[in-house]
This record gives structure tokens, sequence and C-alpha cells, in this order.
């Protein structure tokens, strides 16, 4: 695979004991999608279809009133947030996705409580109906930023693979948003900031906490 911001990728030649690898533009690894973009658009789409097939098929269950919200609140997170979230520590996340995100919640919550889109009831209206002052899934993965620190404090391969340089110039255009990068939107540490903050597990953990409780009460 190729991975590039090209349009039009280029093709390769590389031969095995004179057989040539195939190139391709998708696979799967670890239960992971990887494309040939280098986004993660495509992997959190086909996650949000594998978790709606999931509920759909506990839907009796997981929509029986004559069970707690809370025990089926309990049962979807452990069945479908489960599929959702896998791998979710490699995403690179957007506003669009992010978007995506809440509304693969609220449409759990809507089908749990049995709640139409003919009522035309909103987002706010529907979490006080079942309980809950805000949205959880996204915040959830974005927890993984913590994990960061674990990578910054050693010495290893996934350390250099983070914070390696390319050499060269990049390209004209706008940057994509990279992974670090998502920590300087989600908190309010800047780029050349975190590196040193990240050394601290305590206020490592503080800070990640303190971020994600605030962007959470201003949704």
């Amino acid at each position: 695979m190729v991975i590039s911001r090209e349009k039009v990728i280029p093709l390769i030649d590389i031969k095995i004991d004179g057989e040539r690898v195939e190139q391709v533009a998708n696979f799967t690894y670890l239960g992971h999608w990887i494309t040939e973009d280098g986004r993660s658009d495509q992997e959190v789409k086909r996650k949000i279809g594998m978790a709606k097939n999931t509920f759909s098929r506990m839907s009796k269950l997981l929509t029986n009133r004559r069970i707690s919200f809370a025990t089926r609140s309990r049962l979807t997170k452990c069945y479908v947030w489960s599929i959702f979230l896998y791998a979710c520590e490699t995403w690179t996340l957007n506003a669009s996705l992010e978007r995506n995100i809440e509304a693969l919640e609220m449409w759990l919550y809507r089908r749990m409580a049995r709640i139409s889109w003919k009522e035309k009831k909103k987002n706010k209206e529907v979490l006080e109906e079942i309980g809950l002052k805000h949205t959880e899934l996204l915040k959830t993965i974005k927890t993984r930023l913590a994990y960061y620190g674990h990578i910054r404090r050693h010495q290893s391969l996934q350390k250099s693979i983070m914070e390696g340089k390319i050499n060269g110039k990049r390209q004209r255009g706008r940057k994509r948003k990279s992974w670090l990068g998502n920590i300087e939107e989600t908190t309010t540490i800047r780029i050349n900031e975190y590196c040193e903050v990240a050394l601290n597990r305590e206020e490592w953990r503080r800070t990640i906490a303190s971020n994600l409780w605030q962007e959470t009460e201003q949704r």
C-alpha cells in the first residue's frame, strides 16, 4: 500500500522471489481498516455500521421496557459500544466525524427509549428523558489522549513513530490534522508544551480530565 495525499496513487513494483506483490487500496489489520489516504473516515463509518447491526440483532432485549433503562444501557455499552470503540486510539477525528459519533449515540438512545423521529424531539430533550446531562461516547474516545503519557515517558519505537520527523518540506495546502494535533484542540496545552506536561503522570491525568470535563460542559 502507498499512503499519499495525492488523488492519483503512484503504482509500485515490488517483487519477492520473482513474484510481484499486489498493491491494495485498503486492508484490515488487527480489526482496523487502513486506507491509502491515511484518514480515519472510512474506519469510523465502518464501525458505526457494525455497531448499528449489533444493536439491531439485540433490539428485542435492548428495547424491552420491562428491563430498566440503566440495565439496558450497561448492556449496550458492553456489547455495542465495545465493538465501535475497538482500536479508537488510532483514530484522527475531525468535526464531521465527531458529529457522526454523537449521532450514533443518539441513534442508540432513541431506539432504546422507543422515541420516534416523528415526535421531533431534540437531542437535549431525549437526554433529559433518559436521565443524562450529555452524551458520553465521544468523551470516552478522547480519553485515549491519556495514553500518550505512557509513550512520552519511555524511550521506545512507539515514541519515535509518534514524534519522529520526516526530512524535506511538506506540500502546499492546509495541513492535515494529526493524532497529536487532537491534543492541542481538546486541551488548553499547546503543541510545544504537552511533551513536558506528559512527563508528569499525575499532572497529565489532571490536565486531560479537566479539559475533557470543560469540553463536555460546553457541549
